[in-house]
């Protein structure tokens, strides 16, 4: 996995739910054609062989690529390649062809037969994916050049465009995909409460603490839409039984000192980020959102204002 992949926190979080295999079963179930569904044996879903991925898509997918056997039987099977986005990419489809690509030149080395690959982007921006979803949006050819331009389908999950009523469905998998909702929106103080509670319920015994951790730590460094009060209050409702609260046993300790960490990057960060877009603004460059600078850890945003910085000479001040 790439430094990249581990410093942000929202490709961490969605790694770490796909790691379990229902999640990636409610996943194919719920957004692929139930034609495509009828021919995959969704028993076998697993995580792919290393063998099937190359070092460079290792480290972009880490443990993003599945294999499935079809339902039919025999030896043939489907590579199921999972993307996450928190922002639209009009390079989306270029990169997925990319791993396509990869994963098959991958099995032929292995001399392993070509098979199909599904890919599945995942999005959970604020805003609905606006940019273009396959290659003939992006290569401007006339018509009769067209059949030459490579073409897939590209099923894309735009959290953005999913009802509350639709993710309402009372299932550990719609209560990540909530979480993935509201991560990044004004209403996520208020949608917290409840999603906690269902987080609660839901989470299996034996891995809820680990699960519950790694969800509140994606709270602490993946948005700023909550402040440190509203979600201790949050963790402490959520996690009390019948008048008696669980929270010096589970998240009390990891709240004093989880939070006040996350508090003081988030800090950090906006100092940074005002730097950066101060810099960007002279430079008479982009300016990019504090949305997709918030993704970024703090040691890329100084690797970003030093850039800049450096580039002031350069083009003039």
């Amino acid at each position: 996995m790439s430094d990249d992949a581990v410093n942000n926190p929202h490709d961490r979080f969605v790694r770490r739910f796909l790691g379990e295999i229902d999640q990636v079963r409610q996943l194919v179930l719920w957004r692929l054609p139930p034609e495509v569904v009828a021919e995959l044996d969704l028993d076998t879903i697993a995580p792919a062989k290393q063998s099937f991925v190359d070092q460079t898509l290792r480290e972009s997918l880490s443990d993003l690529v599945f294999e499935v056997a079809l339902a039919g039987g025999g030896e043939a099977l489907v590579v199921l390649l999972f993307e996450h986005k928190s922002t639209p990419d009009a390079m989306t489809s270029f990169q997925v062809l990319r791993y396509i690509v990869g994963v098959l030149d991958q099995r032929q080395r292995d001399s392993l037969p070509l098979c199909c690959v599904i890919p599945i982007v995942l999005y959970h921006g604020v805003r609905p994916w606006n940019v273009a979803r396959s290659l003939p949006e992006l290569i401007d050819a006339p018509a009769s050049l067209q059949p030459y331009v490579p073409s897939f389908t590209m099923p894309l999950i735009d959290l953005s465009c999913c009802t509350d009523e639709e993710l309402r469905t009372e299932s550990l998998f719609f209560a990540y995909m909530s979480l993935l909702k509201y991560i990044g929106r004004d209403e996520l103080p208020e949608r917290l409460p409840e999603l906690l509670r269902l987080f609660r319920k839901l989470l299996p015994p034996a891995t809820g603490l680990s699960s519950l951790e790694t969800i509140l730590r994606y709270l602490v460094s993946g948005t700023d839409r909550v402040t440190r009060d509203q979600l201790r209050t949050a963790v402490a409702d959520a996690l009390r039984i019948e008048g008696e609260s669980l929270m010096p046993t589970i998240a009390e300790q990891w709240l004093k000192e989880g939070i006040e960490k996350g508090v003081q990057a988030g800090v950090e960060k906006g100092e940074w980020i005002g730097r950066i877009r101060t810099l960007q603004e002279v430079l008479s460059r982009k300016v990019d959102s504090v949305e997709s600078l918030m993704s970024l850890q703090v040691s890329e945003l100084q690797q970003l204002a030093g850039d800049l910085s450096e580039a002031l000479p350069k083009e003039g001040r």
